[in-house]
């Protein structure tokens, strides 16, 4: 397992509680990732006195530096993006299975009062997950339940010091603005505890109508090679909710990993229930014909730089194909490749999705290929 650990309070809680757990006899291997972003000339001296704490607990460090040029604007939510992004990439170089974070209770109240200053969804207001995602590399945060407050009496305890981070106290910052609100509004009864008492009551809501949204799609979706059908009329008389669900997980699914906006799905679910027009969504077609939606890839969507096949000869194409062809050839989609005639029983505009392999000189090439439907792992 990796740990994210910064310096800060929070994360030096979670390195020294790692420690403790990796004491036992069945503990996992836990490696500290410290990540530098270049936005402070102190960050590299505070990244080594991580690694020195680290290395004084027998534990092995990383330093991973955030390169390139630094954004004028949006800068938390773009540091935030590359720290997962780099340490999503050391776990999955160095078979690191989970990466464990620091995240606190106020860190879950913080986050929802941010929310709730632009935005109405339950989605949206059950905060921070105890264990999520981040480009497939699973995500957990243990300390979720915890107070900052407790951790830092139990780091004092210890005599551990940890780093204050000024950027913390930078009122250009939402999050420090609304964290210094938080004793004024606990004082008129909104308290953390209620605020992260919403944050569960809207998660519990939320993953009813996830569940509800996936029991209709195994049971009225029909998977195709390629694409799937599901009948419009069953469609349009489910709740609102289940609906925006359904689309989102079919077009994240055929439509290469893209999840769009609630508000674009929103407009498609009320668009389905009076237009038979053929649309466009998150890299998705989306096709109502004949009482029935067809779903499948925007072939224009795919990236239009081939992929080689390793040295497997197998390759995972456009996150839907597993394409099994020799070593060296190259996979294009079917609309790169005119001359191609194939034998898919598909709809033509779907069928410019399909993968097409080509030899080292352009000729056609053997292959084989896999759709992962909706139930691949």
């Amino acid at each position: 397992m990796a740990l994210a650990v910064s310096g800060g309070s929070d994360s030096i809680a979670l390195l020294r509680l790692a420690h403790r757990h990796a004491s036992g006899s069945a503990s996992p291997t836990f490696s500290v990732l410290t990540v530098d972003h270049g936005l402070r000339p102190a960050a590299a001296d505070e990244a080594r006195q991580v690694s020195a704490w680290s290395r004084a607990l027998g534990l092995e460090h990383h330093i991973l530096h955030w390169s390139g040029p630094k954004p004028a604007s949006g800068i938390q939510a773009k540091a935030r993006a590359a720290r997962y992004g780099l340490m999503a990439d050391w776990c999955r170089a160095h078979g690191a299975s989970c990466l464990l974070t620091g995240h606190t209770l106020d860190d879950q109240a913080e986050t929802v009062l941010m929310r709730l200053n632009r935005t109405s969804s339950f989605d949206s207001l059950a905060g921070i997950p105890a264990e999520g995602h981040w480009d497939g590399l699973r995500v957990l945060r243990p300390l979720l339940g915890q107070r900052r407050d407790a951790l830092r009496r139990w780091l004092t305890e210890l005599e551990q010091p940890w780093i204050d981070d000024p950027s913390n106290e930078d009122p250009r910052f939402e999050r420090v603005r609304l964290r210094a609100l938080l004793p004024d509004l606990a004082s008129s009864g909104i308290t953390s505890d209620r605020l992260v008492a919403l944050a569960q009551d809207c998660a519990a809501l939320a993953a009813d109508l996830s569940a509800a949204a996936d029991q209709w799609i195994s049971e009225l979706l029909a998977c195709q090679p390629g694409y799937g059908v599901f009948p419009l009329q069953a469609f349009n008389v489910l709740p609102v909710e289940i609906r925006v669900r359904v689309l989102n997980r079919l077009i994240g699914h055929y439509g290469g990993g893209s999840h769009p906006e609630r508000a674009e799905l929103q407009r498609l679910a009320q668009a389905l229930m009076t237009s038979q027009a053929r649309r466009t969504l998150g890299g998705a077609v989306i096709w109502p014909r004949r009482g029935l939606v067809h779903v499948g890839r925007e072939a224009g969507r795919i990236c239009s730089d081939p992929v080689t096949v390793p040295g497997s000869g197998k390759v995972l194409w456009d996150r839907r194909y597993v394409v099994s062809a020799a070593p060296g050839t190259q996979v294009l989609p079917r609309a790169q490749v005119p001359g191609y005639r194939g034998t898919s029983a598909a709809p033509a505009i779907f069928q410019q999705a399909e993968p097409v392999v080509l030899g080292v000189g352009g000729d056609m090439a053997r292959f084989e290929v896999l759709f992962l439907d909706m139930n691949s792992p």
